[in-house]
């Protein structure tokens, strides 16, 4: 029985502290293992990077951004995410290229994006089209939003409602 793990927290935990090698490590190990994972792309949140490094990196090049929400309007910002894909990398320890691994069981285009836009059109035809293997997944935590007001009692705050992941409407 394959076991199926969403790799996005220890994926970038690991390339934040050691480089791209680490995760190579955690993908030949689930393979050993029979586990498929869930490669999180990046992450809406600064503690691994994420969106927010995508917009330090514009402001150093002079581009007026005002928000990390910046991250899914800005075409500079989204040519560095593509710019920054781990799917052509080759894996020190296996030598499968990460786009070819069967132990890759999808793509996550962000973990946890909670945008007010779409996020998956552009990104995730740039994702297939280098890798159409894997499947690709959007990152949405799942909160009632509009599409059912008589359930937003339910989140877990307030805020769940306005941030653009509207599981009913969504799905």
């Amino acid at each position: 029985m394959e076991k199926l793990v969403k790799m996005g927290y220890l994926e970038e935990l690991l390339l934040y502290r050691f480089g791209l090698p680490a995760v190579d490590f955690v993908v030949s190990e689930a393979k050993k293992f029979k586990i498929r994972l869930i490669l999180s792309l990046t992450n809406n949140w600064d503690a691994y990077g994420g969106k927010p490094q995508y917009v330090k990196w514009g402001k150093a090049t002079g581009l007026n951004l005002t928000s990390d929400d910046d991250f899914f309007s800005n075409p500079t910002l989204r040519g560095y995410y593509k710019a920054h894909t781990v799917l052509n990398r080759v894996n020190t320890l296996t030598n499968i290229t990460y786009k070819d691994d069967p132990t890759i069981f999808a793509c996550e285009l962000m973990n946890e994006p909670r945008c007010t836009s779409d996020p998956s059109g552009e990104m995730a035809i740039y994702v297939k089209s280098i890798d159409p293997k894997h499947l690709v997944e959007i990152g949405l935590e799942g909160f009632y939003g509009p599409s059912t007001p008589d359930r937003v009692q339910f989140n877990p705050n307030t805020y769940a409602q306005q941030v653009g992941t509207d599981f009913i409407r969504n799905h």
